[in-house]
């Protein structure tokens, strides 16, 4: 990961302060002269325009500086969210100003949703699951946990504003032409209950991969979509006793109905998903 989106993101807040530095060297000095304390106000002249203009560079270079830091702390990309966030805010420039320079957030948008899709930013044992997915992400906690007793955590994660999510889930899948055969009850399992074999099953997946203390893998299959679920213990270095959960969602679209569900899902999928892995890290 040689440049890093955040990097890029730095290097376009840094023209940003290079170019509004020269555009608006006059009303720059007035404000210096002014003795800048309360040189802006309420101005709405080229002042103010001076003044937001270095501000949305310096919010660019903080960002992208938090984004590498990112990037290179964890040895992946940033989540698609970033990347969508990127093309709104470029969106929200071009769309009543077209003359800006917003446009370069689109290549770094688009970067961001490519590089969370790819492969290659994956651990090495799940590249054989995620060839051809169609989306994946990937959440990240720390615990003491053992594999077994994060994934019981991890399982048993179905608070009631979830039971209801399904309930919806329920009405909305029959629009496609699709079934959810009940809602899911809540279950608390303990370590001793989470399935290693595979072919077996867990829950509503079934388990395709699973190795003690390193990885475990399960997956379901529906006629529009199958959706893997795949958790992958990194040890601390030196041997300490907090450990990496990254916590996988691989997605490979099977018809036209895939794409259109997941999308209606997916910020609910996040925080589901989410809120499972905070709960098994809070276990360990």
């Amino acid at each position: 990961m040689r440049a890093t989106n955040g990097a890029l993101l730095m290097l376009t807040g840094a023209l940003h302060e290079v170019i509004g530095l020269v555009i608006f060297k006059g009303p720059l000095l007035e404000m210096a002269r002014a003795g800048v304390f309360n040189s802006v106000g309420g101005d709405t002249s080229a002042r103010a325009a001076a003044f937001w203009f270095l501000v949305a560079g310096g919010a660019m270079l903080l960002a992208g500086g938090l984004c590498h830091w990112a990037e290179r702390a964890l040895n992946r990309p940033p989540p698609a969210g970033y990347g969508w966030g990127l093309l709104g805010m470029a969106l929200f420039c071009v769309v009543p100003m077209p003359i800006t320079g917003g446009w370069i957030l689109f290549p770094l948008g688009l970067r961001v949703l490519f590089q969370s899709r790819t492969p290659s930013a994956l651990p090495e044992v799940l590249r054989p699951f995620a060839k051809g997915a169609d989306h994946v992400d990937v959440k990240t906690v720390e615990s003491e946990a053992t594999l077994r007793e994060f994934l019981a955590g991890l399982m048993s994660y179905q608070p009631a504003w979830v039971t209801a999510l399904y309930g919806v889930r329920a009405v909305f899948v029959r629009l496609l032409g699709m079934r959810q055969h009940g809602v899911p009850r809540p279950q608390h399992l303990g370590p001793e209950n989470i399935p290693m074999t595979p072919g077996s099953a867990a829950a509503f997946f079934t388990v395709r991969h699973a190795e003690e203390e390193h990885v475990w893998v399960v997956a379901a299959t529906d006629k529009h979509l199958e959706a893997t679920l795949a958790v992958v213990v990194e040890p601390e270095p030196g041997g300490g006793p907090r450990r990496r959960f990254h916590v996988v969602t691989l997605v490979h679209y099977r018809n036209w109905a895939g794409p259109v569900y997941f999308n209606v899902i997916r910020p609910f999928h996040h925080l589901v998903v989410g809120g499972m892995a905070r709960n098994a890290a809070a276990l360990g």
